[in-house]
């Protein structure tokens, strides 16, 4: 399939320079991983931003804007209007928050066209990359995936790294993983076979971008192996229901972790619903602070649900 690429409101890419894969808390063990699953608590925030543990509802993190005031998106036409109609303005969305941000969205069934908007494009996977890992296990063993479940549901680096091995490691893992990828129409990300950031597992340090993420989700209901995998999207702890977790019917995964410089890449896609099919979302923040990082996600969230709501879906 051609794809086409409809991303306005580009500015310069702000990626990670970390490569690794663990969660808020991963301790530095040089094989397992084992994540601190970080909880969000509390009350909602004004602007419908969910609560994070001990902050505030502006100062230190990624605060609602004031009406008028412009963030990193560039104001002008919609972001995203696909060729079937349907438009989404993006660039209102992301203007939402302070800081790097971006947002991805594509039908489900037709990976090729994808909406983006923000300065934030690409980075570390992170927890993300359990999916199509996840994937590749079913395809395999499906057992070990059945024993491993909270590699995806809580984001357990133990039983995501109990996935990987399972793969045989190494290279072989590596290889499985990007092949589920390539199914999903991104064949361009490229998954270590080996540690290249001290303290954090292999897979999670891919480096993979918004829109290949995108098309990626777009393809993965269709894609052989995916069913439970998607299923489990929709089974994501009570306590990683920022972002995404707010749109009833979201099947989904987030990833976070810590720069090598400071500061938390917080990001998420998934699956929800649309208007007579169902829709891929992506999201990312570069945030202070994870608590910032989770409520600016479901800052976007809350402003691409009613849009997305009536945004033509797909299926496969």
């Amino acid at each position: 399939m051609t794809r086409r690429y409809i991303v306005l409101a580009l500015t310069a890419v702000t990626a990670l320079s970390a490569a690794g894969c663990a969660d808020l808390g991963a301790p530095a063990e040089p094989v397992i991983v084992t994540e601190t699953v970080a909880t969000v608590t509390g009350a909602p925030l004004q602007g419908g931003v969910g609560a994070a543990p001990g902050e505030q509802s502006s100062p230190s993190g990624l605060p609602v804007l004031p009406p008028g005031h412009q963030g990193p998106g560039t104001p002008g036409e919609p972001a995203g209007v696909p060729e079937h109609g349907g438009a989404v303005d993006l660039n209102g969305v992301v203007n939402l928050v302070q800081g790097p941000a971006g947002v991805a969205v594509a039908p489900v069934g037709d990976p090729g066209e994808v909406a983006s908007a923000g300065a934030w494009q690409s980075g570390v996977a992170w927890s993300t990359i359990k999916v199509p890992l996840a994937v590749a296990v079913e395809r395999s063993n499906p057992q070990v995936l059945t024993n491993s479940a909270s590699a995806i549901t809580v984001s357990d680096n133990q039983a995501a790294e109990a996935l990987w091995l399972s793969l045989g490691g190494g290279q072989a893992s590596a290889s499985a993983v990007m092949a589920v990828l390539a199914e999903g129409d991104d064949p361009v990300s490229q998954v270590p076979a080996v540690h290249t950031r001290a303290g954090y597992s292999i897979f999670g340090q891919t480096q993979w971008s918004l829109g290949d993420q995108t098309r990626f989700a777009s393809a993965l209901p269709c894609l052989n192996g995916a069913s439970r995998v998607v299923e489990l999207m929709g089974q994501i702890s009570p306590s990683q229901q920022w972002g995404l977790g707010r749109i009833p019917g979201a099947r989904f995964k987030g990833g976070w972790g810590p720069g090598e410089s400071g500061g938390y890449l917080v990001r998420q896609f998934g699956i929800v619903p649309g208007a007579g099919g169902d829709i891929t979302v992506a999201l990312a923040v570069q945030a202070p602070t994870f608590e910032a990082g989770t409520a600016a996600l479901s800052t976007l969230a809350d402003g691409l649900a009613p849009q997305l709501s009536t945004m033509p879906g797909g299926s496969c």
